[in-house]
């Protein structure tokens, strides 16, 4: 579902809300405007909107990107990129790569950051088993 109404989602949509992707991955550059605006700073809804942010632009979004858009004020920096981080579930870390390698979540994310006809059919579920030797399956065992 869009923050601007009511639409049908596609199959790659549907089957990452089933695996815990968040929606906002899936946003317009209006839905993460609305939204930076919902979280106190309608200030820079103008900035999300003339940088044509989308879900997919915002899992980029961090720090050194933030003043390239026209945002300069620190504390909010540290504040918006807080709230992304929270909004996509993805970790504080310092070393990007290494946060890929660990958590196949991250490493998805990441990867829809692309864009195409193969990308938006893309789903978490098919990203881990064509990965599945960066991030083989935790057995589960079975106790009698």
């Amino acid at each position: 579902m869009s923050r601007q109404g009511i639409r049908c989602l596609s199959r790659a949509e549907a089957a990452d809300i089933r695996s815990n992707i968040p929606i906002a991955v899936y946003w317009s550059d209006v839905d993460v405007a609305n939204w930076i605006e919902e979280n106190g700073f309608p200030q820079y809804k103008r900035c999300f909107l003339e940088n044509f942010i989308t879900g997919r632009k915002l899992i980029a979004i961090d720090a050194s990107s933030l003043p390239k858009m026209g945002i300069h004020d620190f504390e909010h920096i540290k504040q918006i990129t807080a709230l992304v981080r929270d909004l996509l579930g993805i970790p504080k870390y310092l070393i990007k790569r290494e946060v890929q390698m660990r958590d196949p979540r991250i490493a998805y994310l990441e990867l829809k950051r692309r864009t195409g006809r193969e990308m938006d059919s893309t789903t978490f579920n098919i990203f881990l088993f064509d990965n599945r030797h960066f991030f083989p399956q935790k057995r589960k065992s079975f106790s009698h």
